[in-house]
């Protein structure tokens, strides 16, 4: 049997691009792609496993489009014959109602969980353990009052708990696999540990309690531990997404014996043909070549979404033309240019943080994200995570 692993396809409007659709449309045709991919390959069963949607609050004509093209994408593996489970992923990012709204269109052959629950499939135990975050379990009365490092633990043996008592329902005669949306504590996440102290956490002891785990949420694929494995995104959606490559899982369990952790089962990475991110980074000596006429060629742009980031002294930032740059990046093919920008040397930022005191959170949060030269979607993200904070706080 063969089940593709798939998750974090984040459609939504907004993205930098071209246009505001340009991006939605990008993740369409990944997705179309992988599915004729997962229905080549003869998969039986497809597991997706949360972040649909780039955002969970938006205006109701958005919504219809998003939810649209994933229920498309659905309908094109049902109409297959290929069985597909859902659970929904982060709630910053995926709106419950969306997903209840899915379910009740009724698609042949696809199961929708956003609750904890167990479905048995085609001789397999699918254990669904939908995305969450802290204001999860904030409104709870056993987590209330808690300080930080305690709320932290307590939202993590919940997870155990909640992962043995299902797992408890299904039986031992069959693959037993949890699918889920969390970050898991041996993964690589490429984000600061301290980030980890906010976020609900799958441990290896409760992942062991199954011989194969499905994981969305990083986007980084990978096998992490001895039976986890996180798809990674089928599209890249950011510049921290520039190295990462994209792409689902293929796992076939045939001739799976119930010896051991993932026994028997053979997985295979499939890359996607996701959209290129190129960052080009420029010193003193580039930007001088680049004034004087020596840089004419840029190398791995074809189609891609180009920054250019550069330092450089201020008698050449006067010389410094970056509408002839940008035009210059797109007639060698760039299919985007998402921004041409100095270094901020480290004294500048030293000044623009000793004004931060007076302002709220969230701006202060932008300001720092601005001097540490993060991207607008991952100040965005940060934000969006700060409030989730402040309102399980309140």
């Amino acid at each position: 049997m063969k089940i593709a692993h798939i998750g974090d396809s984040h459609w939504g409007f907004g993205y930098p691009g071209p246009t505001p659709a340009a991006r939605f449309e990008d993740i369409t045709r990944t997705m179309d792609w992988s599915a004729d991919r997962i229905i080549e390959e003869g998969c039986e069963l497809v597991l997706f496993d949360g972040d649909a949607f780039k955002d969970a609050r938006v205006f109701i004509d958005r919504a219809t489009a998003e939810i649209k093209a994933f229920v498309a994408w659905l309908r094109k593996l049902s109409d297959a014959d290929i069985e597909v489970i859902v659970i929904s992923g982060t709630p910053s990012h995926d709106a419950i109602s969306a997903y209840h709204l899915i379910r009740e269109m009724q698609v042949p052959r696809v199961k929708v969980f956003t609750d904890p629950g167990v479905h048995q499939v085609r001789g397999v135990n699918v254990t669904c353990l939908p995305g969450m975050n802290r204001s999860s379990f904030a409104t709870e009365k056993e987590f209330a009052g808690l300080p930080p490092h305690e709320f932290h633990q307590r939202m993590t043996e919940w997870i155990t708990e909640e992962c043995g008592r299902l797992r408890s329902q299904c039986s031992s005669k069959q693959p037993n696999i949890l699918m889920s949306h969390l970050t898991f504590d041996l993964a690589d996440t490429g984000f600061e540990d301290a980030l980890l102290q906010n976020e609900p956490i799958l441990t290896d002891r409760a992942a062991k309690m199954f011989d194969l785990v499905c994981l969305g949420h990083i986007h980084r694929p990978q096998l992490a531990g001895s039976n986890v494995y996180y798809s990674g995104a089928p599209e890249r959606h950011n510049f921290g997404d520039e190295r990462t490559t994209p792409g689902f899982w293929i796992h076939d369990l045939d001739g799976v014996t119930l010896s051991g952790p993932i026994p028997g089962v053979r997985s295979q990475f499939i890359e996607t043909p996701a959209r290129n991110f190129k960052t080009i980074d420029w010193c003193d000596m580039d930007v001088a070549a680049w004034l004087d006429g020596q840089v004419d060629d840029f190398a791995n742009i074809q189609d891609a979404i180009v920054r250019v980031r550069y330092t450089c002294s201020e008698e050449l930032q006067k010389r410094f033309d970056r509408r002839s740059l940008e035009k210059a990046l797109h007639d060698a093919g760039a299919f985007f240019v998402a921004e041409i920008r100095a270094e901020v040397e480290r004294s500048e930022r030293i000044r623009d943080t000793e004004v931060t005191e007076g302002l709220n959170p969230l701006t202060a949060l932008a300001a720092w994200g601005n001097n540490q030269e993060y991207e607008t979607t991952e100040i965005s993200e940060l934000q969006a995570m700060t409030t989730e904070l402040m309102e399980g706080s309140l």
